[in-house]
């Protein structure tokens, strides 16, 4: 089984939950119906093309439900009516069903959608969202696929109650429930192979509040009796398990399916695959260089091909997915990488430094740890002060290897070695197994790189490409939440994340664009030396309702050169309680919805910055406007300030307008400091709390000013 717990975290640990955020972060109204709408499954996770699937929804706030969005093309849905036996129907299911609450203990809530997917819909996973008066709810992913589907039918968690699975392939969407277990049965006749394929975890990667934080789903095959004869709890390094089976002789089989915890919920939802599928497990290499054509040699179950040539044009992504068709049948995809720098493959022997394989810096090698114990060496030629970057990927590219590099000077003098870099861009790993050196040698002369699994082992699979080259600074850009609401009049604040390249640490101007006129934008740029900013936007106050998609770039000298990314709309998900993940997503969704009681501002120019001196302090006012009548008492915080920064918050009396905040720079906190301040205020209306942003507050920390002299001491005349 898969480690329970992550490795190799992610150094933010946030401990708010993503939908207290969300609330905090932008405009919420005073009525239950305007409170953000959240999903926590979706069942069935996807259809066949040419199919239309009715699915329910489950999650809080859906039932204002107006509309669901859904992205690439083909697809549609929409929501169905209420009926008086949708909920009566559901019961049977959910009695058996530990439902999740929310950390305000509120019920879950189901709705019926309909997603229509045409005859041509291109297959592979969708981001699915509910729409309602109160925001776009968080993504949830939807899968398109190409063969038949059924759905589970309980009871079938006995051999004697294995639901029937008729002619192969097929893909069943089902349920894992409390203490639960789904039996199959079908038919394979002798010397078949059969590929069973379930994904719980690529459906939904992580669930905040269980452990290890996914449906760690185990897959048995069994002979009609319900003897086992084969089984997996996972493929590899990845929890969603994959089990290849000959089948020795005619006649009927049993798979099943449970989780290796004996757990089971609503949100545990799955959909297994079984038939004679053509399966890719492995390629070789594991990628290549932009304008060539690669031959790549294939390994897997039931393939009519063993190798396959893969075209990398000049604009190729730096990871796409190689596959296979088999008449109708489309193998799984499988990750490929393209890169710029020339290519070489590695020769053996090259297990001692002797026998290294000679590299020239600029180059990435293709190679593998090709039985246990298996170490490969590699020797190249550095210049005095050069800086050299020796990178290993293969984890990155569904690769088992777990690698470890070190790094030698020609007489045999160990200088550094890495085992495990985070790769803060692949925040979908638990375990950041690739390995990554950045070196500046001293001294002209040849370095020797071995490369060997950690943990010993070794195969045909365990491919890897080490590059070693000069850093190539640069940088990535995520925006999140990406599903943020906003008022008419109010403020929203925004996380700008920043995936900083080869020791690029310069300042990054952020620009968001696609809006309507009247918005402002405040406390836009990544300082330098930082990998994020929260900013805050603020809307006019004659926005209509809808949606907005605006897009975020930032732009950056470095080298002499002026570069711009567009941001990646990403969602900061939880799992196993506490540990944060950022995934990309398909769309950054902006939700214009009914304004709270009252809005935020403050006293300060639009482009001032609040200077504070290193152990001083500083005072920003925050204003109040309230609305419709409203009278509360504002209650004023700090969202997550910087560390260091002790913000003393107020509350604006309810006969008041006005409050000041006390803003204090630890004696520690490094001079030149520059972040933003977030603040928000709170307001009781009836039962419930509305809550509101003000726009940021720029800080930057200085110097304290130098004590001042003594008085001169004071001279007594001659007489």
């Amino acid at each position: 089984m898969t480690d329970q717990l992550p490795r190799n975290l992610p150094a933010s640990r946030l401990l708010v939950a993503a939908a207290v955020l969300l609330a905090a972060s932008a405009a919420g109204g005073a009525r239950a119906a305007s409170n953000p709408p959240s999903i926590s499954y979706v069942f069935p996770p996807g259809g066949r093309q040419g199919t239309t699937v009715e699915a329910t929804v489950g999650g809080v706030y859906l039932k204002a439900a107006t509309a669901v969005r859904i992205t690439g093309a083909g697809v549609t849905a929409t929501v169905l009516p209420a009926t008086a036996t949708d909920d009566t129907a559901a019961a049977p299911r959910a009695a058996k069903a530990k439902k999740p609450k929310t950390s305000e203990d509120r019920e879950e809530e189901t709705i019926r959608i309909a997603v229509a997917i045409a005859p041509d819909a291109p297959p592979g996973l969708r981001d699915l969202r509910v729409v309602t008066p109160g925001g776009v709810s968080n993504r949830y992913r939807f899968l398109v696929g190409t063969i038949r589907e059924m759905a589970e039918t309980e009871p079938n968690s006995k051999p004697a109650e294995a639901q029937p699975l008729g002619e192969l392939p097929v893909v069943v969407n089902g349920q894992i429930l409390s203490a639960d277990r789904d039996v199959y049965r079908f038919r394979a006749g002798a010397g078949e192979t059969i590929v069973c394929e379930a994904k719980g975890q690529a459906i939904q990667p992580f669930i905040p509040d269980a452990v290890p934080g996914w449906l760690q789903a185990t897959l048995a095959v069994c002979d009609a009796d319900g003897r086992e004869l084969a089984y997996a709890d996972d493929f590899r390094f990845k929890p969603d398990p994959v089990l290849i089976w000959r089948a020795e002789k005619d006649g009927e089989y049993l798979v099943r399916i449970e989780d290796a915890l004996y757990r089971g919920r609503d949100d545990f939802v799955y959909r297994l695959t079984v038939g004679a599928l053509p399966t890719i497990t492995d390629v070789y290499p594991l990628g290549g260089r932009r304008g060539t054509t690669v031959p790549v040699a294939l390994t897997g179950a039931n393939l009519d091909a063993s190798s396959l040539d893969v075209a990398l044009p000049a604009d190729a992504p730096a990871t796409q997915r190689v596959t296979l068709t088999r008449g109708s049948l489309a193998t799984n995809g499988v990750p490929f990488a393209a890169g710029d720098l020339q290519e070489t493959s590695e020769t053996e022997d090259n297990g001692s430094p002797e026998k290294a394989n000679r590299v020239a810096p600029g180059t990435t090698v293709n190679g593998r740890i090709q039985t246990p114990g298996d170490v490969d060496c590699f020797v190249f030629a550095a210049e005095e002060k050069q800086t050299l970057v020796i990178d290993v990927r293969a984890r990155r590219l569904d690769s088992p290897l777990d690698s470890v590099i070190v790094l030698r000077d020609a007489k045999g003098k160990q200088l550094a070695a890495n085992d495990d870099t985070v790769d803060p861009a692949c925040q979908w790993m638990t375990h950041h197994a690739d390995s990554q050196l950045v070196h500046t040698f001293a001294a002209a002369g040849d370095y020797t790189v071995t490369l060997r699994d950690i943990q010993g082992k070794g195969g045909a699979a365990y491919a890897y490409r080490l590059s070693i080259a000069a850093p190539q600074p640069d940088f990535a850009l995520r925006i999140l939440p990406d599903n943020p609401r906003i008022a008419p009049g109010d403020t929203l604040a925004l996380t700008a994340d920043a995936v900083r390249i080869d020791g690029f640490d310069g300042e990054i101007a952020l620009a968001l664009d696609g809006l309507p006129p009247g918005f402002t934008v405040r406390g836009a740029v990544i300082p330098a030396g930082q990998s994020d900013v929260r900013f805050t936007v603020t809307a006019p106050s004659d926005l209509p309702p809808g949606e907005l998609t605006p897009t975020l770039s930032g732009t950056a000298e470095i080298e002499g050169r002026t570069v711009t990314r567009r941001a990646t709309p990403a969602e900061e998900v939880e799992q196993a309680f506490s540990y944060k993940h950022r995934l990309p997503t398909e769309e950054f969704l902006v939700s214009i919805v009914e304004a709270p009681p009252f809005a935020l501002t403050t006293d300060l120019a639009a482009d001032q910055v609040v200077e504070i001196p290193q152990g001083g302090e500083a005072t920003v006012t925050v204003i109040v406007a309230r609305r419709g009548g409203a009278k509360g008492a504002v209650r004023l915080a700090a969202d997550t300030p910087p560390k260091g920064l002790n913000v003393r918050a107020a509350s604006i009396p309810n006969d008041k307008d006005r409050a000041t905040v006390k803003l204090v720079a630890n004696r520690r906190l490094a001079v030149g400091l520059a972040q933003n301040v977030i603040l928000t205020g709170t307001m009781r209306v009836g039962k419930q709390s509305a809550s509101s942003v003000a726009p940021a507050v720029p800080i930057r920390v200085v110097a304290p000013a130098p004590p001042a002299a003594a008085p001169a001491a004071p001279t007594t005349a001659a007489r």
